[in-house]
């Protein structure tokens, strides 16, 4: 199962799905997750002292556990990476004893509808998932309002990405 986290509606989702769409022509599992409409309260330690981590956090963490890999399609907000995704990972990286865990090793795509082109945001979730011991693709899907998905560049990305996860 390949989870395709996406970070904004509307051009990140339609991008969300083109790739959804490729997997299933290629009999690949995957499923998209909404990070807006997961609705998770805003990370702080004194929250979750008080409260816990949250179900639907927990229930994402689940789903993370069980997938061989990871889509993250998200616009850049100011140059960086947009607080619904940084909100996440704050929370699944609180679950268990290790937080690296459910990064670890994954195979991630990274993916980007931005208005600019995205290189901050892509740069700075490169970096923080190798960190976290994920292996990240080396190239990019990146879209701009001028710039549209070109489907035999997106083919050729997602078939390396494929040969990754099946390995």
């Amino acid at each position: 199962m390949v989870l395709i986290f996406v970070a904004s509606l509307n051009e990140n989702m339609n991008l969300a799905n083109m790739i959804k769409d490729k997997f299933e022509n290629k009999n690949i599992n995957s499923k998209i997750i909404n990070l807006v409409d997961l609705n998770l309260p805003m990370y702080d330690t004194f929250k979750e002292q008080n409260d816990g981590i949250p179900k639907v956090a927990l229930d994402l963490a689940k789903q993370m556990e069980k997938a061989t890999a990871y889509v993250f399609v998200s616009p850049e907000y100011n140059y960086g990476v947009p607080p619904v995704l940084v909100n996440m990972i704050a929370w699944i990286s609180r679950i268990g004893d290790n937080f690296r865990a459910l990064f670890s090793m994954k195979k991630i795509q990274l993916a980007t509808h931005s208005g600019s082109n995205g290189q901050d945001l892509l740069n700075d979730l490169r970096s923080q998932f190798t960190r976290l011991g994920a292996i990240v693709m080396p190239r990019e899907i990146i879209t701009t309002y001028e710039r549209k998905c070109q489907e035999d560049s997106l083919e050729r990305i997602l078939e390396q990405f494929e040969t990754l996860i099946k390995e």
